[in-house]
């Protein structure tokens, strides 16, 4: 039996590595690309060289993006059994403060990456049996929060696009799908948070998150395990971790004020 292959872009990160681990444990190829080469190959050490190739890539690319899957062709024997398109940047501020370019760089990155991804990586999974098309969302994109309005509008269009695709690519017997994260403990959530409280996370977000509920802190191997289960399960689309994130999906399609309250009650606590 052919050995599978995952395509991981963000692969530097602690979505990205956590997952790389998950799917190398079981015997899995994995490719993973990202713009940090010191952190790429930090994260290789990590996840382990024998089954594991690394690549530089800029998302917001075609011709980086096709010039990446056809390195990982060659590595994975011309398969792809997942694209994992993980890559994203999150900046936030108020909409009427944010720099033009930054607003531009959360689309292309966001939005265009993932878009470039699925085309450029579309020859492979149409020739892999079962493929999945795979991109990281938020919980933004079951509710909008302020201070992110430029990031929940790239959150919605990649949950968006990939119910699209879900129909879309099902002519070629490909799927797709979505995870949905909450809060999760990665170095970009870390870094972020220190930059809006303007101290240490340890002292300010981390503190204050709920213990319960769909804001509280998960760690990233519930997203590795998010995108084993999308694999695994054929019927699936939008992966919520946790799971009580997708609550504010169900609130919403019936009282959306109750919806939009829930949200706020967090956002001001």
């Amino acid at each position: 039996m052919e050995q599978k292959a995952i395509f991981i872009t963000g692969g530097a990160g602690g979505m990205g590595v956590a997952t790389a681990k998950r799917f190398a444990a079981a015997g899995w190829k994995v490719g993973l690309f990202d713009l940090d080469s010191q952190a790429l190959a930090q994260a290789k050490d990590e996840v382990g060289d024998s089954q594991t190739m690394t690549g530089i890539l800029d998302v917001t690319s075609p011709e980086d993006f096709a010039a990446a899957v056809g390195e990982f062709a060659l590595f994975s024997g011309g398969r792809m059994d997942i694209l994992f398109n993980n890559a994203g940047i999150a900046p936030g501020g108020l909409l009427e403060d944010m720099p033009e370019a930054t607003i531009r760089s959360i689309i292309d990155v966001n939005v265009l990456g993932v878009i470039h991804g699925v085309r450029a990586a579309l020859p492979l999974l149409k020739a892999t049996d079962n493929a999945l098309s795979m991109s990281t969302s938020s919980s933004v994109a079951t509710y909008g929060h302020a201070k992110r309005a430029v990031y929940t509008a790239s959150k919605f269009a990649v949950k968006g696009l990939t119910e699209a695709l879900s129909l879309e690519l099902e002519a070629y017997g490909i799927r797709s799908a979505d995870v949905l994260p909450g809060c999760i403990d990665t170095p970009m959530l870390r870094q972020e948070s220190a930059k809006g409280a303007g101290r240490p996370f340890e002292l300010s977000m981390l503190d204050g998150l709920p213990k319960t509920g769909p804001y509280r802190l998960m760690p990233a191997s519930a997203i590795a395990d998010a995108v084993w289960s999308a694999y695994h399960n054929s019927d699936q689309i939008h992966f919520y971790v946790p799971e009580e994130v997708g609550d504010t999906d169900r609130v919403k399609a019936h009282d959306i004020q109750a919806a939009r309250s829930e949200i706020k009650a967090f956002l001001y606590r």
